[in-house]
């Protein structure tokens, strides 16, 4: 079986040693005649197959030292994971999705609070959703919910019931199917799980939610090779890069190694942070972000046909011709 290389030629792959002869043939072969002995025809047919035997040797011979330099170069290059952000890049959930949750959750509450679409990307900037209503309600503290709500530990309490509140209303959009799994998400997957590449989702989200759109949304097959790493598994969130560190960590992988999929210019901070090779494909909300030290920039990873790039553009010399 062979495969084809990053310059298109085809190749073997690891491990190929060639044809070989069946055993039986070669126990059918003649016996070596001596010199002198039978026609001259005899002869020269079996110095021909002599020839063609030693070609056979030395032809094995180079497709096994091809395969061992093609194995060589796999194992630098190729990515040995591939890390997801969630939401924006296995779904487009930020604005018909969390925003809406939101203001339902604060609706259900009885607090007077409504993020309008420009507002909501906005707060984007503050990873993490107990985070950014913190940072929303400190602003304007003098109204509910802070202005009853005062002392810090309260306050943490609180906002750990609304977001749970939140992520009930936001698993119920996903059970309805109400947000579409962006382009080329599952063929990218699949495409590395199918070559032993590890595959993870590291976000800021809540963790029941995050793990929700992958059983959900992305089937059974992807959700039982997808690692989960998201909401308070870390002490910092992104930009901090220790959910990618975390990441790499427990996948027994080099960050190096490792090719992040973002859409967001935090979230590209906190790959490059770890020290990991980044992909983004552009979102709803982070279209014309400032991504200069990305490897690469999409609108979307792109479905059979439409793909943007695939696993095997995610070497060392593939991205840098996709970044070309």
């Amino acid at each position: 079986m062979v495969a084809t290389s990053l310059l298109g030629a085809a190749r073997p792959q690891a491990g190929a040693v060639g044809p070989r002869i069946p055993p039986a043939a070669r126990l059918s072969a003649p016996a070596f005649v001596p010199l002198g002995a039978g026609s001259k025809l005899q002869r020269q047919g079996g110095v021909a197959q002599l020839h063609r035997r030693q070609q056979q040797r030395q032809q094995r011979a180079a497709t096994r030292a091809l395969a061992v330099r093609v194995n060589a170069l796999r194992n630098i290059d190729w990515p040995q994971a591939l890390l997801f952000d969630c939401d924006g890049v296995l779904v487009d959930t930020e604005a018909e999705g969390h925003r809406v949750a939101f203001n339902e959750a604060f609706k259900r509450k009885g607090l007077d609070h409504e993020w309008s679409l420009e507002q909501y990307g906005m707060l984007l900037e503050i990873g993490g959703g107990k985070e950014r209503m913190n940072h929303y309600f400190s602003q304007c503290a003098e109204q509910e919910p802070w202005a009853s709500v005062t002392g810090p530990e309260e306050r943490t309490v609180f906002l750990k019931e609304l977001h749970e509140l939140k992520t009930d209303i936001f698993n119920e959009l996903i059970e309805m199917g109400a947000l579409p799994v962006r382009p080329g998400v599952k063929r990218l997957i699949n495409e590395a799980i199918d070559n032993g590449v590890k595959v993870a989702v590291c976000s800021t989200s809540n963790e029941r939610a995050v793990s929700n759109i992958v059983k959900v949304m992305l089937g059974d097959r992807i959700a039982s090779h997808m690692r989960v790493f998201a909401g308070d598994c870390v002490p910092k969130k992104k930009p901090a890069p220790d959910i990618y560190n975390l990441a790499a960590q427990e996948l027994g992988v080099e960050p190096a190694r490792c090719v992040v999929v973002e859409d967001s210019r935090i979230g590209l901070a906190a790959a490059k942070a770890a020290g990991m090779r980044c992909v983004v494909t552009e979102s709803y909300y982070t279209k014309g972000e400032d991504f200069a030290i990305a490897d690469a920039v999409f609108d979307c990873i792109g479905e059979a046909g439409e793909e943007r790039f695939s696993l095997s553009d995610l070497t060392t010399p593939g991205l840098a011709a996709l970044s070309g």
